[in-house]
């Protein structure tokens, strides 16, 4: 016996849909030129967009930026701050101005007794630019001594300097230090009349100094007397080991800034913390509702108020009044020496 295979479907079996279809189809008018191409655009500024994302995604994902940026920028600052709060941002930029402008100058300084001047003079009068960049140097020193004195003087009449901003305030005393060495080392750096001989002025008060002086001098001279030697010490110092330092401790004071927050100024009072209770006054000598409630199986023993308390008359003979004390109530007190009396005689 055999069995009738299925039969295939024909490739014609829907000829009439897909001709229909075909038909609509070519009927409606397709795209024009400039709508294709304002579509082309829109795609690639949809991939550019998103291709962009992916990136800022990938970056963030390995840097924490939008974490930091947060913490900087987008942190909550108390209400009543004003400009003396921004005393130490001024420094820091100061700090960053003196750095770029300082890279400059090292371009076309020479560390050398025979040189160093000459270097500085073709620098202010041949280089373009040479007197503006090396002005701003020279002003922005002072400049930013004059803005970290203001700001420890801010921190320290505002309180800020208090708990938990202790270590704050020593790594601002470091940086305090650290920027008049800067100014120090610099100023050595021209190595005409006026600097040197303000330097050997320096470096005699340095050495008047108790226990560490005399060492703390020979260190900064680097010989018996201001020369070449001290020279090229002042400008590694200048250049490097102080500048570098400097930014550290930026770093870690702005670290505790963010962690610790902002503080408030003294005129402003503080805000009770959310979900805090209230605060209730209570007059004295009343007492408080707490006090009033009794734990559960005790009797509440209060001592009645005057108004309370009854008007007592005058005590009545105690003959006349009745009770099973009565008979006692005027008798006087037994005599401690006497003996007792015999249970018998008692009970008759």
């Amino acid at each position: 016996m055999k069995l009738s295979l299925p039969k295939r479907k024909s490739k014609q079996a829907e000829p009439a849909v897909a001709d229909g279809d075909a038909e609509a189809a070519a009927a409606e008018p397709g795209p024009s030129r400039s709508e294709k191409r304002a579509r082309k655009i829109a795609a690639g500024k949809h991939h550019s967009a998103e291709g962009g994302k992916d990136v800022a995604g990938w970056v963030d994902s390995r840097t924490n930026s939008t974490g930091i940026y947060t913490a900087l920028l987008a942190r909550h600052v108390p209400k009543g701050t004003n400009w003396f709060y921004t005393l130490g941002s001024a420094t820091m930029f100061i700090f960053a101005m003196q750095a770029i402008t300082g890279v400059f100058l090292a371009m076309y300084y020479t560390p050398s007794t025979t040189q160093a001047y000459a270097s500085i003079t073709h620098l202010t009068n041949d280089v373009f630019m040479g007197e503006f960049v090396r002005g701003m140097h020279k002003w922005g020193s002072s400049l930013m001594i004059i803005l970290i004195f203001l700001h420890m003087g801010r921190t320290f009449f505002f309180g800020a300097y208090k708990y938990p901003r202790e270590l704050n305030w020593v790594i601002g005393v470091v940086l305090l230090v650290l920027t008049t060495v800067m100014g120090l080392t610099g100023y050595l750096l021209p190595f005409d009349q006026r600097s040197l001989w303000a330097t050997v002025v320096a470096n005699n008060i340095t050495a008047s100094g108790p226990v560490v002086g005399p060492y703390l001098a020979d260190f900064l001279r680097a010989g018996p007397e201001v020369g070449a030697t001290t020279l090229s010490r002042f400008y590694a110092l200048h250049m490097m080991l102080i500048p570098g330092l400097i930014a550290a401790l930026i770093g870690a004071h702005l670290f505790l800034v963010v962690k610790l927050g902002t503080t408030a100024p003294p005129w402003v009072k503080a805000t009770r913390p959310k979900g805090a209770l209230g605060e209730e006054t209570v007059p004295a000598g009343v007492p408080s509702p707490d006090d009033a409630e009794v734990p559960v199986g005790q009797a509440a023993a209060s001592e009645p108020t005057p108004e309370e308390t009854p008007v007592s008359e005058p005590a009545a003979d105690p003959a006349d009044a009745g009770g099973p004390d009565a008979g006692n109530a005027g008798e006087e007190p037994a005599d401690p020496g006497a003996e007792p009396a015999d249970d018998g005689e008692a009970s008759a």
